[in-house]
């Protein structure tokens, strides 16, 4: 299973966000800079993010973008389902279609559903989580 770009770098974006804090915002260019993923990729990722209640923007100095919620409640289905397509909507078993492409649906549906679990019990936290791993096994004590 392969992920596109978009949901990468919508991740990323949201980690950075989470890195934060609860109350402060950052800009796009800010992100943009320190993330190496590209402003206009960014500027319309954000859009579908503060579309599906994810993002509080704030317009003006001192503003940017900023989690509308804790990073333990935004599931990494809410995001998938807002940058994937393919998370939206099921294959279609109903009508005049054959039992061969009927088997093949419910079985891919299915699977969807499955995928669908996994990225509900896993969170912006568990990512946030695994970034202080990294971060921490990189740390030299003198």
């Amino acid at each position: 299973m392969k992920f596109s770009k978009k949901t990468e770098y919508g991740l990323r974006f949201l980690l950075a966000l989470a890195e934060l804090g609860e109350n402060k915002f950052m800009g796009i260019y800010q992100i943009s800079l320190r993330h190496g993923i590209p402003m206009k990729f960014l500027e319309a990722i954000a859009v579908l993010l503060k579309k599906a209640g994810l993002l509080e923007v704030k317009k003006g100095a001192g503003g940017g973008y900023k989690l509308k919620h804790k990073p333990n409640e935004i599931s990494l289905l809410m995001v998938f389902e807002c940058l994937e397509d393919a998370y939206k909507k099921n294959l279609d078993v109903s009508g005049d279609i054959s039992n061969n492409q009927k088997a093949v649906a419910i079985i891919l549906n299915d699977t969807i559903d499955e995928v669908k679990v996994v990225l509900t019990q896993k969170s912006l936290a568990d990512i946030q989580k695994k970034f202080k791993e990294l971060n921490e096994s990189f740390m030299y004590y003198i």
